[in-house]
């Protein structure tokens, strides 16, 4: 839902007095993004594994805008599952940033290395943070 159509004051849009359509190619493309991002991250995880993930408690308003926006996602992902991959976004997201913004130029020719190590990581946290039956 979107923030109006609850009746909640929403932040401002990345651009300024514009909101994508919800069936516009932006939003399109998101679903998309997330849906692949999601499958990457938790391939071989079940729903009721995802939902037991180690996260920090949530708070039970944030669980519930959790578990409406987790309609969007593939397979229903459970306000747990939602709250890792979001984690995930967020750590991926800062590290394109740095490298956009040359903040990585210290590290010369190990720019990738750095990435990648960090992507593996999280990739690590996660599957630590979910009960048995981890993936490969």
């Amino acid at each position: 839902m979107r923030c109006a159509e609850e009746a909640r004051t929403c932040p401002p849009p990345p651009l300024r007095y514009y909101a994508a359509p919800a069936d516009g190619p932006t939003t399109q493309a998101v679903r998309r993004m997330g849906a692949l991002f999601q499958r990457e991250l938790f391939d071989g995880f079940t729903p009721a594994q995802l939902a037991a993930a180690d996260v920090p408690p949530l708070s039970p308003p944030f669980r519930e805008r959790l578990a409406r926006l987790a309609v969007n996602a593939e397979d229903g992902l459970p306000p747990a599952g939602l709250s890792l991959i979001l984690g995930a976004w967020g750590q991926l997201h800062g590290l394109v940033v740095l490298e956009v913004f040359g903040h990585t130029a210290f590290l010369e020719d190990h720019g990738s290395e750095i990435f990648r190590s960090s992507v593996r990581m999280m990739v690590e946290d996660i599957h630590h943070r979910t009960p048995a039956g981890a993936p490969a």
